[in-house]
């Protein structure tokens, strides 16, 4: 047996106090399961660094390998021309949105479309067809708390999309100064 890990699975093997009390449980009893499961499993196996890190942490005795998910679109889209700059941001719907919203960073994203508001944004929440957005759009905001290899990066640099991307600790100044570097030279 193998074990896959992403993103707030592996940060809910080391640390569950962001959730609500009533989920916390959940994750508690995830962990005892992870700790059980680990006798049983030849390797765990995730899509990131970090989350490698989050298994190591946790004190996984099991071999981890590293393994980033496929991605869906591989092939470069014709830019579509478009009247405004357009920042894409991604906030999946979730039964937890407050915690969904802190994960992605949608605080974050809210500040820059305040101070930004000259610019176009694009929410998607998952099950957009992306090679109808992917042309229309000019930079992609992911401000995450913790992520792992986000596909939606990894499609925009085969775009040619440049971003604003973090796995923790996002700064509302940093990625202001890189959207309005990509929108000056535009």
């Amino acid at each position: 047996m193998k074990l896959y890990f992403t993103g707030t699975d592996s940060l809910m093997l080391i640390d569950y106090s962001m959730r609500k009390r009533k989920k916390r449980i959940y994750w508690w009893i995830f962990r005892r399961l992870i700790r059980i499961m680990e006798y049983f499993i030849e390797a765990h196996y995730c899509d990131s660094e970090n989350i490698k890190d989050n298994l190591l942490a946790f004190g996984t005795k099991k071999q981890i390998v590293v393994m980033p998910d496929k991605l869906k679109h591989i092939h470069k889209f014709d830019k579509e021309r478009h009247d405004k700059f357009t920042i894409l941001f991604y906030l999946p719907k979730r039964l937890d949105m407050d915690f969904c919203k802190w994960l992605y960073g949608y605080d974050i994203f809210l500040k820059i479309k305040e101070r930004l508001p000259d610019f176009h944004y694009l929410v998607v929440e998952g099950n957009s067809d992306m090679k109808y957005v992917y042309p229309f759009v000019d930079f992609y905001l992911r401000p995450n708390r913790h992520d792992g290899a986000s596909r939606m990066r990894r499609e925009c640099e085969i775009q040619d999309i440049p971003y604003y991307w973090t796995q923790k600790d996002p700064s509302v100044r940093e990625a202001i100064k890189a959207i309005e570097d990509v929108a000056k030279s535009n």
